[in-house]
């Protein structure tokens, strides 16, 4: 059970001076992955809370999801923790590019404090997100590293950004969520698991 209810659009004061985690995405369909690197970043950098933004639909993915109504139900049965928020506040938003999602959380909520949560995969093609650079003025970002995770983060292109500030994390701490700055996770173990074998095998044992 949750400890917070849901945000809303108009209840910005009661998110102040508050931590939250933004993992967003398609959720298509959500898995222990999802759940293994929220948990993961509210331990890494002391969150108050995670929102999953599940988004009406990926803009650099050109594959149909499941209907958002089916994947918010799925995700919110799967999620037990407390401090994890399944959300479709991008529906609200009227966004689906992430860069304009969190131009206009932040003017919702002016007084929070956000870090955007994303996978290693998300972190090597960030390059190719719309107004990437512009993102990372607005927003820090946290990436949970998969094996080989130094040579990785060392290949990574938004490693070539100037100015941009980069933090490996090895231990828990209240570090500075201020735009700028990319985190990373290096992980001792990892769920191996991603939405397309999910389908896949979905579609496999409806086949048979």
């Amino acid at each position: 059970m949750t400890i917070f209810t849901l945000p809303q659009l108009r209840d910005s004061q009661r998110w102040k001076n508050m931590r939250v985690g933004l993992l967003g995405g398609s959720f298509n369909p959500p898995h222990e992955g999802h759940v293994h690197i929220s948990v993961e970043a509210l331990k890494a950098l002391e969150l108050d809370a995670v929102w999953w933004l599940v988004t009406p639909q990926n803009p650099i993915k050109s594959d149909k999801p499941m209907p958002l109504e089916e994947r918010v139900r799925l995700s919110r049965e799967l999620v037990t923790h407390p401090k994890i928020l399944v959300t479709d506040i991008e529906k609200e938003l009227n966004t689906t590019v992430t860069y304009e999602t969190v131009r206009k959380l932040k003017g919702h909520y002016p007084g929070t404090q956000f870090v955007w949560i994303s996978g290693m995969d998300n972190a090597l093609n960030l390059h190719k997100w719309h107004r990437w650079q512009d993102l990372l003025k607005e927003i820090c970002m946290v990436h949970l590293t998969r094996m080989p995770a130094k040579s990785l983060i060392k290949g990574s292109p938004l490693r070539m950004l100037k100015g941009q500030k980069h933090v490996v994390i090895n231990k828990a701490g209240q570090y500075p969520l201020e735009s700028g700055i990319t985190y990373w996770m290096l992980q001792k173990s990892m769920v191996d698991i991603s939405a397309s074998e999910i389908r896949e095998k979905i579609v496999e044992k409806s086949a048979t």
